[in-house]
């Protein structure tokens, strides 16, 4: 872990070298963690100065994240929580570990036994099994559609929380989608859906990827914008 200085500022930078990447990146998240991904043949030097270049940029995301704050979503009865976009006023109760919706309301039970950050953790736990076996009969009908538009073999489809990335195509060709997505507007589980099986045929982010996901998606940039701008809200 090295810094960045500027204007007497210090910024902890995380620099992550890969045998596997050819150009680098810069992500700052939501909390302010700076990290440079470069290829194994740069230097620690290489990174800091490809940071101080992107300064301003870096101090404007960071400046952006503390504005806005962090997303935190909690699950005690009063709360709401929303599922493909749609929102869902939450009750929760004693009893075995369940969640369940029943007319816009998000029924959640926690074993007596819990309380406090437990019982917060178990109600988390449950909501997420609920919404991964909801999300992903939807996720499955956007893979089918697509998958059939782009003449491609029906990849399996996972969820799984992640950090980083939204979604991504494995090396055989199987699709995960990030799991926070499932609260997003369904316009952008579907893009996602399209971006990845637009991606067996094509494994990269030149004009031909794009093209293509324009062609069997016309209104993805929607999408993207919603990603941008209100994807940091999506959190379990």
């Amino acid at each position: 872990m090295t810094a960045l200085n500027f204007n007497g500022e210090e910024i902890p930078l995380e620099i992550v070298f890969s045998d596997r990447r050819r150009s680098w990146s810069i992500s700052v998240n939501p909390e302010g963690k700076v990290t440079i991904r470069v290829p194994s043949a740069k230097t620690e030097k290489d990174a800091v100065k490809i940071a101080e270049e992107k300064a301003d940029w870096i101090i404007k995301q960071r400046n952006k994240f503390l504005e806005r704050g962090i997303a935190e979503q909690h699950y005690n009865t009063g709360d709401t929580i929303t599922l493909f976009g749609e929102t869902l006023k939450i009750v929760r109760s004693e009893g075995t570990a369940s969640a369940k919706i029943s007319d816009g309301v998000l029924n959640i039970s926690v074993p007596k036994e819990f309380s406090g950050a437990e019982a917060e953790s178990v109600a988390r736990d449950t909501v997420i099994f609920l919404y991964r076996r909801l999300g992903l009969k939807v996720l499955d009908d956007f893979v089918c559609k697509y998958s059939e538009i782009e003449n491609v073999a029906k990849p399996a489809v996972r969820i799984r929380i992640q950090e980083r990335k939204w979604g991504c195509c494995t090396p055989r060709n199987g699709i995960i989608i990030n799991a926070r997505v499932l609260l997003a507007p369904k316009i952008v589980a579907e893009y996602l859906v399209v971006h990845e099986v637009v991606h067996i045929r094509f494994r990269h982010h030149q004009i031909s990827f794009w093209d293509e996901v324009a062609r069997v998606m016309p209104n993805y940039m929607e999408a993207e914008r919603l990603l941008k701008e209100d994807g940091w809200k999506w959190v379990f």
